[in-house]
């Protein structure tokens, strides 16, 4: 782990493994919470979200709680303990690529496989759950922080450019999963 600070330049790139896909490394399993892909399983490249075109930044939202009662003899109300018990992790980031996640995360259809040649609006569920997995580039192209996380995905808002590209934006919410975490 790195002993002193330092600026780094980034490039981000995002896969996502949505949940009921079948997968088959480390051994044959079913995406879940309780059941993580093999980073050199084929489920990551079949549904690549690509590289990121702004820098993510994690968003950590909490509310502490704090426990009170009086201080003997005097009436005051003093702190005795601070809880955090409401805290949360979500992500925005703006894509590069347009992607058939970006199409069902924005018009809320269900799940659009390579195979399909059409997609039904508002026939999903709102949002997708999954292993999200970023891997985070430094500017030598060294690979410096790999996260998966289970998340639920939402596409938020499709930009076109003066150019006529489109950028889809995505805000992942962090799912509690035993298996999820980040090497470095």
């Amino acid at each position: 782990m790195q002993q002193q600070p330092s600026v780094i330049a980034t490039g981000d790139f995002l896969y996502f493994a949505p949940a009921g896909q079948a997968f088959t490394v480390p051994a044959a399993g079913v995406v879940s919470a309780a059941a993580l892909p093999g980073a050199a399983d084929t489920i990551w490249t079949t549904f690549g979200l690509g590289t990121v075109m702004k820098p993510t930044t994690d968003k950590y939202e909490g509310k502490d709680v704090v426990i009170k009662q009086p201080l003997p003899g005097t009436g005051i109300i003093i702190p005795q303990q601070i809880l955090r018990p409401d805290r949360g992790l979500t992500m925005e980031v703006t894509m590069n690529e347009f992607s058939r996640l970006s199409v069902a995360g924005f018009y809320k259809s269900p799940l659009i496989m390579l195979t399909d040649t059409a997609f039904y609006p508002l026939a999903g569920e709102g949002s997708l759950q999954g292993w999200l997995k970023r891997q985070q580039y430094d500017n030598t192209n060294g690979l410096y922080k790999v996260d998966n996380w289970w998340v639920d995905l939402n596409c938020t808002k499709m930009d076109v450019h003066d150019d006529n590209v489109v950028s889809p934006t995505f805000t992942f919410t962090w799912l509690y999963s035993g298996l999820a975490g980040s090497a470095i």
